[in-house]
């Protein structure tokens, strides 16, 4: 009788030893997918990170400086608000420097016109412009262009060097710039004020 209950309790003993290894196994296989599916991939010896938050991969992510500024140039819509537009040469030369959403227009009329609105960056003659809003013309217009829009980045510009050297919109703008400026001056003031 004593080996009948040897039997049974070496059986019982197995068991028990049997459910503990399979669970033990089982723990450490999930432990391993996991860590596995955050960490490394095993491919044929060669091991690939999947995790994205990891500090190596966030760095090789890095955008290069060169690629940055070309992502912004593309990104930046610039508009001149000039009565001799297209005589202005400048709209196509920042063109070519990679300012690709550079545009030009006679006048605005309508302060909410939708060239304007889409802008961020506004460059305003200071004559013959404004002229059916604005006693004051292209400086009454970059001033109330300013003050409606105030996360715009507003620049007068004129070939004109007379004029009212203190009118508050000089003060208000961002930027002020002579019309006849080399082209390197106005890409050089674009990315000033994106900098900022």
């Amino acid at each position: 009788m004593t080996e009948n209950y040897e039997w049974i309790f070496s059986g019982v003993g197995a068991t028990v030893v049997g459910i503990a290894l399979t669970y033990i196994l089982i723990e450490k296989r999930k432990k391993k997918e996991k860590t596995t599916s955050k960490t490394a991939t095993n491919t044929g010896g060669i091991t690939i990170n999947n995790n994205v938050n990891s500090p190596l991969i966030k760095e090789s992510v890095k955008e290069s400086p060169e690629n940055k500024k070309n992502r912004i140039k593309e990104s930046t819509r610039i508009l001149f608000v000039d009565d001799n537009h297209t005589d202005f040469q400048i709209v196509s030369i920042l063109k070519r420097q990679g300012w690709k959403n550079t545009k030009s227009i006679k006048d605005v009329i309508n302060l909410d016109d939708s060239k304007v609105k889409e802008s961020d960056i506004i460059f305003v003659d200071i004559n013959g412009v404004g002229t059916t809003l604005f006693k004051d013309e292209g400086l009454g217009l970059a001033s109330a262009l300013k003050n409606k829009y105030a996360d715009k980045k507003i620049i007068i510009y004129s070939a004109d060097n007379k004029g009212d050297r203190f009118h508050k919109a000089l003060r208000e703008v961002d930027g002020c710039l002579s019309k006849d400026a080399e082209p390197f001056q106005f890409s050089n003031l674009i990315e000033n004020l994106l900098n900022d």
